[in-house]
């Protein structure tokens, strides 16, 4: 408990550092967000599709034949992150027909800050290499929602958020562990929320590719040597 409580903490300071006021008006260069999103990508590809899928066999398991294509479910919950992450994109800008309203372009990334604490407090893994390696992508990538808000809305505001999230997500964790069934089905919602949102904003701002690209290389070549 004492390495994840270490990387919550981790990953809340970064939120309120990446959030800094001084860095306000001064987005940080492409080439690093891109590498960034790279890098998160590449994690959710690379190490959590795979814990979906043990996830999938633990729902399959745990309804004993009650529920046709059990398995299939873990797999629907990724589907919901990304509708979910777009739903919510959309309704901020007003794209799709919607109504804009601007205030819930915190709310995809707060949701994920919170599973992100949650999922941390739960682990039960007795070596180091799987936390430092979840701290590292996951932690990146609501760092990088940190900053981004923080530029968009010209108050750290959002980064404080993000880390409270964090924090709550955790505590959240300490006083009620899910079963395992609603342990995969938030790791299925995270997936697919990160990879849709990193995405989108790679498509909304300039991107480099060449950034992006070594970024995921250097976050699978990591993954693969250590798992």
């Amino acid at each position: 408990m004492t390495a994840t409580l270490i990387a919550a903490l981790v990953i809340a300071l970064a939120c309120v550092v990446a959030a800094e006021p001084r860095l306000l008006g001064r987005r940080w260069p492409p080439y690093l967000l891109s590498a960034g999103a790279g890098i998160g990508i590449a994690y959710v590809v690379v190490h959590l599709l795979p814990e979906i899928a043990i996830g999938a066999e633990i729902v399959r398991r745990s309804t004993e034949g009650r529920l046709p294509y059990a398995e299939l479910h873990a797999y629907l919950l990724v589907l919901i992150g990304i509708i979910g992450t777009l739903f919510l994109r959309g309704l901020q800008t007003g794209r799709h027909g919607m109504t804009p309203h601007p205030r819930v372009r915190i709310v995809q990334p707060a949701l994920s800050a919170l599973i992100v604490g949650y999922l941390l407090s739960v682990r039960d893994d007795t070596e180091l290499g799987p936390i430092f390696l979840f701290t590292l992508a996951i932690g990146l990538h609501v760092a990088l929602n940190a900053h981004g808000l923080a530029v968009k809305l010209g108050s750290p505001q959002g980064g404080l958020v993000l880390a409270a999230a964090i924090a709550g997500g955790y505590a959240l964790g300490m006083g009620w562990s899910a079963p395992p069934v609603v342990i995969a089905g938030l790791v299925a919602l995270l997936a697919g929320g990160v990879m849709t949102r990193t995405i989108h904003e790679i498509l909304d701002e300039e991107s480099h590719l060449v950034a992006l690209t070594v970024g995921a290389s250097l976050e699978a070549a990591l993954l693969l040597g250590v798992t």
